[in-house]
């Protein structure tokens, strides 16, 4: 039973962070892509363009609906986490990750605006388990190359440690970025 309990545990640890994980990934790839994608068909007004305004008006993401914030990122995770499930069978790591990243966008409201979130989700921004407003705060200091994930407090100050960003970008062509 307690093989079970644990096994369950670390499987919703890590579907929880693969989901930041890939959050960080996509938000990087949002921030430092080259210009012009916002001018991409449905991709570049859907995605690019909220984000490129993002930065300059970081609030205007609360300022939509729930469903209009966070449709796209609902289309990325459902599919990915279809073809998870057909190959691996349906894994509480699996359901941990679509959660997270389902979530992700309206995770990322709640640090900007915290009075937007519930108080059981203000509880979990106190702990880390989803990120808090303070760790969001510092990718937006200029140049904004830090702190891309955005569904915890945790995998940031590691990968950041790592300088994991900057040698990402070591392996993409440098007229790739902004």
């Amino acid at each position: 039973m307690i093989f079970v309990a644990l096994s369950a545990g670390l499987q919703l640890a890590f579907g929880w962070l693969l989901a930041d994980f890939l959050s960080g990934v996509l938000h990087w790839s949002e921030d430092r892509g080259g210009p012009g994608r916002e001018h991409w068909p449905i991709l570049g007004s859907q995605v690019f363009a909220p984000n490129i305004q993002h930065h300059s008006d970081p609030l205007a993401l609360t300022e939509s609906g729930f469903v209009e914030r966070n449709w796209t990122t609902w289309a990325a995770v459902a599919p990915i986490a279809l073809v998870l499930a057909w190959i691996f069978g349906l894994q509480l790591w699996i359901v941990s990750a679509a959660t997270g990243g389902a979530m992700a966008n309206e995770i990322h409201t709640w640090a900007h605006r915290k009075t937007m979130a519930p108080a059981w989700a203000q509880s979990l921004q106190q702990i880390g388990l989803i990120q808090s407003p303070k760790q969001h705060a510092v990718h937006h200091v200029p140049d904004f190359k830090r702190n891309y994930c955005i569904v915890t407090d945790y995998l940031n100050p590691t990968l950041e440690r790592l300088d994991f960003w900057r040698r990402l970008e070591s392996l993409v062509p440098r007229s790739w970025f902004r």
